[in-house]
């Protein structure tokens, strides 16, 4: 039987690549600047979001109860794997010397989006529940 831990892997790695096929013209002209082949912006953003599911689902069958603590995993994912390959792209990117720099810029866009993202899930009005009548 398949661990829950590999079906988040593959699920996590799947829609990393549907994602970054989306936006495969972006990422073509990214490596190219670069001087990299552009399959890597492609697949490293899906193996980092592999890799993240197969750490943070380890032994979720006794850990998680709820679709909300699957959900926070989820997006613990989204933000760790974003966190990582803007990391990545800014030392492809930037220049040695600029790196810090140019790697804080990135991952404070990134953050603002991130939180951005994750507070308009969270704040949301509930939705109204239905009473059933007797």
């Amino acid at each position: 039987m398949i661990s829950p831990a590999m079906i988040a892997a593959l699920v996590f790695g799947a829609c990393g690549l549907v994602a970054a096929a989306a936006l495969e013209f972006l990422l073509r002209q990214f490596a190219e600047q670069a001087g990299i082949n552009s399959w890597v912006f492609i697949a490293v953003p899906a193996l980092f979001a592999m890799l993240y599911a197969l750490m943070l689902y380890q032994d979720a069958r006794r850990k998680i109860k709820r679709v909300g603590q699957s959900i926070s995993r989820g997006i613990l994912i989204a933000m760790l794997t974003w966190f990582s390959f803007s990391l990545l792209a800014s030392a492809i990117w930037c220049t040695s010397r600029g790196f810090g720099q140019c790697s804080g810029h990135i991952l404070v866009a990134a953050a603002l989006l991130a939180g951005i993202l994750t507070g308009v899930v969270i704040i949301r009005p509930p939705r109204p529940q239905r009473q059933e009548e007797p």
